[in-house]
């Protein structure tokens, strides 16, 4: 690997999948190699990931960073996920040219498995979305941060590749960017549908409105049409965040007018 991403010899894509194939299951450093490989091959070798290099990197990362426990549940799979999604946001391993809808969904569907196990165990998932990280946040907070942000990114790069930016780009940057291209596949309805159901469980309707479907309805392909189940998801959610926010209003009150009749008797016994 580190003679090859040096340029001395050009890597098959045949060699690449085998690499990936190779990785052992429950040992990250198999999967931080795949990485690795996919960065220092593209800057350094002129590789062209394809299609099933990319199918290829993705499940031997997966397979790689999910630790091989008799019973697998929450945070550990979700770390695995929300590695693997770095690497597909992240450009500069060329995953973002080659990777097909159906690994993106298999992602999102492994982020919301692990939130599922981890409500199941008692972990409040919703947290408070603030502009900017305070320092303040517990471990699992961070993580529910991080979570949000990776499905975030994935919708974003995948409306990104589907809204063709390359006929923007000036003619050299347009020709490199096609040469890596494989595919302008955008998120799938399924996609959708995983992303907002991720998003609703920890930023709420509001953030699931403007940061998921969004980016989505921006996009020109699709008219700022959005499916009514999306739709209805998000409405669903809304309505009950505002019951939730009108019962703790109403149990806030009555605690508030018990608080004041207490002080009121108090003061009654203390003139006597």
């Amino acid at each position: 690997q580190k003679y090859a991403g040096n340029g001395a010899a050009l890597i098959r894509q045949s060699d690449f999948v085998k690499l990936c194939e190779s990785s052992r299951p429950g040992k990250m450093k198999d999967a931080k190699v795949i990485a690795t490989a996919l960065k220092e091959f593209k800057r350094n070798n002129r590789f062209v990931i394809q299609k099933v290099g990319a199918r290829a990197a993705i499940e031997g990362m997966m397979r790689s960073s999910v630790p091989n426990y008799k019973v697998l549940y929450g945070k550990p799979r979700l770390h695995a996920a929300i590695f693997v999604a770095d690497q597909i946001i992240d450009e500069k391993t060329g995953l973002f040219f080659a990777v097909e809808i159906e690994l993106v969904d298999q992602v999102l569907s492994e982020i919301q498995q692990g939130l599922t196990e981890m409500e199941e165990k008692g972990m409040q998932l919703k947290i408070e979305i603030k502009e900017k990280a305070s320092g303040d946040e517990d471990d699992d907070e961070k993580l529910l941060f991080k979570t949000l942000r990776v499905t975030e990114g994935l919708v974003k790069v995948l409306v990104k590749r589907s809204c063709r930016p390359e006929f923007n780009m000036k003619k050299r940057a347009s020709r490199k960017y096609l040469k890596r291209l494989q595919t302008v596949a955008g998120p799938e309805l399924s996609t959708l549908k995983l992303a907002t159901d991720i998003s609703l469980s920890i930023g709420g309707a509001a953030v699931t409105q403007s940061d998921i479907v969004g980016p989505y309805a921006a996009a020109w392909w699709t008219k700022g049409v959005v499916d009514d189940s999306i739709l209805t998801m998000i409405a669903d959610a809304e309505s009950r965040e505002q019951e939730a926010a009108q019962l703790a209003a109403e149990e806030e009150e009555a605690n508030t007018e018990d608080d004041s009749e207490a002080e009121t008797e108090e003061g009654d016994e203390s003139e006597k």
